[in-house]
């Protein structure tokens, strides 16, 4: 089997956002910079890929909300800033941002190199 190294980022990395440009750069410069070592390293057995999650129900994700109508309203977008809403009409929950970094990291992965996958419900429109 080879030996898988897997990123997380965020759909930042495909997605700008107004008043999200250190944190959108960071995470496109983060997907750059997996892909480069993946075909730095593919010749030596190591398959490196990244997991791009969108708006997930964690700790982080739930600081930002501030009022009872919070989690909806992400879910329906924001046109000014340029947000798409989430087609999948949810949030992430954590494990199911897992479920797809344990698939890279398994056997069942092993003709997958140098890929982003999204988990976004659909938020980027594959973008």
């Amino acid at each position: 089997m080879p030996a898988p190294i897997v990123t997380i980022a965020s759909n930042s990395a495909h997605a700008p956002r107004i008043g999200m440009s250190a944190y959108s750069a960071s995470k496109a410069a983060l997907r750059s910079l997996c892909l480069t070592v993946g075909l730095e390293m593919v010749p030596f057995g190591v398959h490196c890929n990244i997991v791009l999650p969108g708006s997930t129900d964690t700790e982080m994700q739930r600081s930002l909300w501030h009022t009872s109508t919070a989690e909806q309203e992400m879910i329906d977008g924001f046109p000014k800033q340029y947000k798409l809403g989430i087609p999948l009409h949810k949030i992430a929950k954590p494990q199911e941002i897992a479920h797809n970094v344990l698939f890279l990291a398994s056997d069942l992965a092993r003709h997958v190199v140098m890929q982003d996958i999204v988990v976004d419900g659909g938020a980027t429109l594959g973008a």
